[in-house]
C-alpha cells in the first residue's frame, strides 16, 4: 500500500483559491477591528457618563435618574408546589468571556430554567397528604415535604429541661448574672500609681 500511495492522491486545496481566501481574510479582520473600535467607545462613553454622574450634584442627579430611568428586570415566574430546581450552568452562556464568540447566541441559551419539567407539572397540591413527599413509591424518599410546616423541635435536649443540673450550669456560665462594672486594672498599674 505504501508502495502504490502518492502524494497526489492527498487532497490539499489550501492554494486553489488564495484572492477569494485573502478577500475574506480582509472582510474579517476588518469587521474584527470594527467591532474593537466600537466596543473600545462604548466603554469609553460609559466610563464618561458613570464620571458625569459622580460629579453632579444631588439635585441634578435627582433630575438625571428620573430622566434615565434603571431598566425594569424581567418577573420571576411562581414556582410551583415542590418543584425541582436546576442550575442554567456556567457554560455556555450568551455572553463569551472571549471576545471570538465560539459560545453562539442560540434559543437554547434563552430558555427559562425555572419553567416545570417532567413530574413537576403535574400539580401536587390535589395530591393526597401522604404522596406530597419527593420521590414518593421509591427506596429513597423523603419523610418530609419541607420543613417549614414541620415542628422538628426536640424536647428531650438537656438545654430545655428545668431542672436543678441546669440551673447549675447557667450558674457558671460567664456574664449570666454577675452585673457589668468597670474594668479594675492590673496590680502593676496601682502599684504605678502609688509611687
Amino acid at each position: 500500500m505504501e508502495l502504490e500511495a502518492n502524494i497526489e492522491d492527498v487532497d490539499t486545496d489550501d492554494e486553489l483559491n488564495e484572492a477569494e481566501e485573502y478577500e475574506a481574510w480582509k472582510a474579517r479582520e476588518i469587521a474584527r477591528i470594527k467591532r474593537d473600535r466600537e466596543e473600545r467607545e462604548a466603554m469609553i462613553k460609559e466610563r464618561e457618563e458613570i464620571e458625569k454622574v459622580r460629579n453632579m450634584t444631588e439635585e441634578e442627579r435627582r433630575e438625571w435618574e428620573r430622566k434615565n430611568p434603571k431598566p425594569a428586570p424581567p418577573p420571576k415566574q411562581k414556582w410551583r408546589f415542590m418543584q425541582k430546581y436546576y442550575h442554567k450552568g456556567a457554560f455556555f452562556q450568551t455572553d463569551a468571556d472571549d471576545p471570538a464568540a465560539t459560545a453562539g447566541a442560540q434559543n437554547i441559551y434563552h430558555r427559562d430554567f425555572s419553567a416545570p419539567t417532567g413530574d413537576d407539572k403535574m400539580d401536587k397540591t390535589i395530591l393526597p397528604k401522604v404522596m406530597q413527599v419527593k420521590h414518593f413509591g421509591r427506596s429513597g424518599r423523603t419523610k418530609w415535604t419541607h420543613l417549614v410546616n414541620e415542628d422538628t423541635t426536640d424536647w428531650n435536649n438537656p438545654w430545655t429541661y428545668n431542672d436543678p443540673l441546669r440551673a447549675k450550669y447557667n450558674a457558671k456560665m460567664a456574664a449570666v448574672n454577675v452585673p457589668i462594672a468597670k474594668p479594675k486594672g492590673s496590680k502593676k498599674l496601682k502599684d504605678w500609681e502609688m509611687k
